[in-house]
């Protein structure tokens, strides 16, 4: 599964790419670090008819009605369980089928990262898109975080689909990756509230092209502390 990813980009470059969204962020809601699970990401979404939203959302999905269990006692241990959904099943799995209707976004990045076979993570850049994105699903928690304290936690997960050719031939471990979007159209079209049937944006689910990504030499991982 995907566990790091970044937007290193310039804050110019993120500007002009949500420029078709008409909205604007501020230079200090861009990174430094790599995202990690429970990091704030930048996610997009659709709040109403042709209106739209770039905001932090922590990255670990964290369902509105969650409650502490044997399993996971705190949400910021079921947050970690929850940072990949499979998309070819997001529909009709728990607990991303309740949010898959109208809840979708999509997670701002400029590259990726994989477990390598060769130790460390392999990062993957598309050559020619310093911003791009990929799907997600977004909700709103507010409740007891499993230590007594009353949160307030926006949240997000990512979608995957099967790793490509250059992925498969380079990391280890499940062969997933994110599913990549660049098009404004296919990006407004996902996250679009007139749509909430899978079928509807399933085609948008394949896995990006090999021969348009690129595979950089092994990076070792930093820490996410």
């Amino acid at each position: 599964m995907c566990h790091r990813f970044n937007l290193t980009t310039s804050p110019d470059a993120v500007a002009r790419f949500l420029e078709s969204f008409s909205v604007t962020i501020l230079p200090e809601m861009l990174p430094s670090k790599d995202y990690y699970p429970i990091y704030d990401v930048l996610a997009l979404r659709m709040i109403d008819d042709n209106e739209w939203a770039v905001e932090p959302r922590s990255w670990g999905f964290l369902p509105h009605n969650w409650k502490p269990t044997g399993r996971s006692r705190t949400r910021k241990a079921f947050q970690r369980g929850k940072i990949n959904a499979r998309s070819e099943t997001v529909d009709q799995t728990w607990p991303w089928k309740f949010a898959f209707p109208s809840q979708r976004c999509v997670l701002l990045a400029s590259s990726f990262f994989e477990p390598s076979r060769h130790g460390g993570d392999g990062n993957y850049t598309l050559p020619g898109h310093d911003v791009f994105c990929m799907a997600g699903l977004w909700d709103h928690f507010k409740g007891d975080d499993g230590k007594g304290t009353v949160e307030t936690v926006d949240s997000c997960v990512m979608l995957t689909t099967d790793a490509n050719a250059l992925v498969g031939s380079t990391r280890k471990g499940r062969m997933r990756q994110p599913v990549v979007l660049t098009e404004i159209a296919d990006i407004k079209r996902y996250c679009s509230l007139e749509v909430t049937e899978h079928s509807q944006v399933a085609n948008l689910f394949t896995p990006w092209p090999d021969d348009q990504m690129r595979h950089a030499a092994d990076a070792p991982q930093s820490s996410p502390g």
